[in-house]
């Protein structure tokens, strides 16, 4: 399928702004498609406009501020206070 599929708008807009499951709840409301048709046809929307969506790269706000690296050096630096105290005393 090397054709762009087209979509009704409101169905466009729902994908994305990330709400896959409305967009495919509006597509079989709007032309009466079962539910793997439905979903099919959004998969195969996101998936021909990944690329052109290159500004938001993840879709959770922590991913790329580095959250995991802060909790991770909290909990060592916990661990070694812990330590610390109770050996130190």
């Amino acid at each position: 399928m090397n054709s762009m599929i087209e979509l009704e708008a409101e169905v466009i807009a729902a994908i994305e702004s990330g709400k896959k499951i409305d967009a495919i709840k509006k597509l079989r409301e709007i032309r009466g498609l079962g539910l793997k048709e439905a979903k099919e046809l959004v998969d195969l929307y996101s998936s021909q406009n990944r690329t052109q969506d290159s500004s938001s790269t993840s879709s959770h706000p922590d991913a790329s501020s580095g959250a995991g690296a802060k909790i991770g050096f909290i909990m060592v630096f916990g661990a070694i206070c812990y330590f610390v105290y109770k050996f130190a005393l």
